[in-house]
């Protein structure tokens, strides 16, 4: 048990409390709210008014306390009333975190060791048993909880909640089976714990056995099966509950939101007899998530326009985020307003930010941007990249380099994104041995494999300059790194690039690889249609006919709702694609002026 701390006054000397009063008045800092109460609380103090009016200076005292800075604390407590209530309130979970350093928390406890509360005072030493589990501290906690006489309920749930904070489900199961008594709490505490582990089973067995149930048990129950995807079981719990709070319908939204059930999450939303703000920000990243740009910005109207929820950090990611894909300035600037408006409110972390920048970057406005980004004091990788591609795409090709080499030095190493943002940026500025230099840093020196998109930006860096032969250059000395699914990749590059020189290379390849896919055969027969070069797609044909796997009868849902079965030699879809083609190309030829 800790001591008293040494010196400890019995009395709080008047001298002492006014040589306290500059030091508040400096915390306060100029014409503040909270200057105000921390000059009524050293009034109290110095005015004598604890003496001869206790009771009356406690409850002043205890009303100005949750506004006092946490650093002042040490200094007020050699001051302060050592009553139960103000003892009470600074160990109180609302107050934790003005002790949220053990010395404070070992303070309080021998204050109220000395002013003769404890351990006679089961609230209070509930209180500061919380606190010291809430700081990490389980041997004080141990030392203290020794110390009680008659620990009751409150005393084994506040050590309960702390084994299942801490992970520790097996612990908490063997406290719980010994509880001497088990109240409401005890059961959702440990329901919780079991949901929060994905034990389900466990989970229902325990629910099953509850004595009562309330709506923190139900929602207790959905957040464990949402969390897991199990949204049948989720369904089922949601629609047996006698009673549902705006908890409950987030629970089955978020549910249905991570599933990707965009249908029955906006029936859950549309059916909500009261939304908070959480309800807002999941189906509005919903919709940010699919891409649904306009319904993201609809709903965020929708829900200014109502006007009981206010948007935070989340909100405004999604709707700048939407902002950004549809290239639409001045609805961001009025959204950047907002974020302005409410920043004292905020938390205005690395992902608000990035979403901001990104935002002006993507809309052109390269200036605010950069300005935003200078400004923050943390920078994710996406944040280097979102300006990165916005000085690429608005014509700031060296601009983007410099800022990439700076990334190099300060900031967080580059990512495969990175690299497709450089590339690109490459690419539009013609910048072809910059990118290059690029390319090879990423492939030799960061060890990343080079994906589809990085081939497209090295092709198109190379199509603009017209060296298309480096292209094939680049495909035939990487072509132990190439994936099937690159090669069609490359194949659909080459072709919207009319390079099919190099797009019967790739499909060469492809049938090489995979000699049995029909998707290879018909992809390289489009080239040879393409190009009028029908013979070649005959013997295209014939060659798919010879080594192609023959496939069972297959059926087509084109131009009916019910399927029906094609040609028997399972090769008519495949001809179908190649014929498809080839009339398309008719279509093309017949369009043209004749050059008689």
């Amino acid at each position: 048990m800790p001591s008293p701390p040494q010196g400890l006054p019995r009395r709080r000397s008047p001298a002492a409390a006014t040589a306290l009063l500059p030091r508040l008045r400096a915390a306060a800092g100029p014409a503040s709210p909270r200057r105000v109460l921390l000059q009524s609380m050293a009034l109290v103090l110095t005015s004598g008014l604890s003496s001869s009016h206790p009771s009356l200076a406690s409850r002043l005292l205890n009303s100005l306390l949750p506004h006092i800075p946490a650093r002042n604390l040490p200094a007020l407590l050699r001051l302060l009333p050592r009553d139960h209530l103000t003892l009470l309130l600074l160990s109180s979970a609302k107050s934790h975190h003005r002790a949220r350093t053990l010395p404070a928390a070992g303070a309080l406890h021998a204050l109220a060791v000395a002013s003769g509360h404890l351990p006679s005072d089961l609230r209070l030493a509930n209180s500061l048993l919380s606190l010291y589990l809430s700081l990490g501290s389980p041997g004080s906690a141990r030392r203290l909880l020794a110390d009680i006489p008659h620990p009751d309920t409150v005393t084994w749930n506040t050590l309960l909640r702390a084994c299942l904070r801490m992970g520790l489900l097996p612990a908490a199961r063997r406290l719980f089976d010994e509880m001497p008594e088990r109240d409401l709490v005890s059961y959702n505490s440990m329901l919780a714990g079991y949901a929060a582990e994905g034990d389900m089973d466990g989970a229902r067995e325990l629910f099953d056995e509850m004595p009562e149930r309330d709506v923190v048990t139900s929602n207790s129950m959905l957040a464990g099966y949402t969390r897991h995807g199990d949204m049948e079981s989720a369904k089922k719990m949601f629609d047996a509950m006698p009673a549902r709070d705006v908890v409950s319908w987030n629970s089955m939204l978020d549910g249905y939101a991570q599933a990707g059930d965009i249908k029955m999450a906006r029936m859950i939303f549309d059916g909500m007899p009261r939304r908070s703000i959480v309800s807002w920000n999941v189906v509005l990243a919903l919709y940010a998530k699919l891409k649904d740009w306009r319904e993201c910005l609809r709903l965020f109207d929708a829900m200014m326009a109502v006007g009981e929820n206010i948007p935070n950090e989340k909100t405004f990611v999604s709707v700048l985020t939407a902002c950004s894909y549809l290239g639409d300035l001045e609805r961001g600037k009025w959204v950047h307003g907002l974020v302005c408006e409410r920043w004292e409110r905020l938390v205005p972390d690395v992902l608000l930010l990035t979403a901001l920048l990104t935002m002006y970057a993507k809309c052109g406005d390269m200036g605010v941007a950069k300005e935003i980004f200078d400004s923050m004091s943390e920078r994710s990788v996406a944040s280097w990249n979102s300006m990165i591609i916005g000085y690429g795409l608005h014509g700031h090709s060296e601009k983007a380099l410099e800022l990439f080499m700076e990334m190099e030095r300060n900031g967080p190493h580059p990512n495969e994104t990175t690299f497709i943002c450089i590339l690109s940026s490459c690419a539009h500025g013609g910048l072809v041995l910059e990118g290059w230099w690029c390319f090879d840093r990423m492939v030799r020196f960061y060890n990343i494999e080079p994906k589809a998109e990085h081939f497209g930006c090295m092709m198109d860096l190379l199509g603009r300059a017209g060296l298309l032969r480096d292209s094939e250059k680049l495909i035939k000395n990487l072509q132990a790194k190439v994936s099937p699914a690159l090669w069609g990749a490359l194949i659909s590059a080459s072709r919207t690039q009319d390079s099919y020189k190099l797009g019967e290379f790739v499909g060469n390849k492809l049938i090489e690889m995979k000699p049995t896919e029909f998707s290879s055969y018909v992809l390289l027969s489009n080239i040879y249609a393409a190009e009028g070069r029908w013979d070649d797609v005959e013997k295209v044909r014939k060659v798919m006919k010879e080594k192609v796997v023959e496939k069972d009868v297959g059926t087509s849902l084109v131009g009916s709702s019910d399927p029906h079965p094609v040609a028997k030699d399972g090769f008519s879809l495949q001809q179908n694609s190649v014929m498809l083609s080839m009339l398309s190309e008719m279509g093309v030829r017949v369009k043209q002026p004749s050059e008689v």
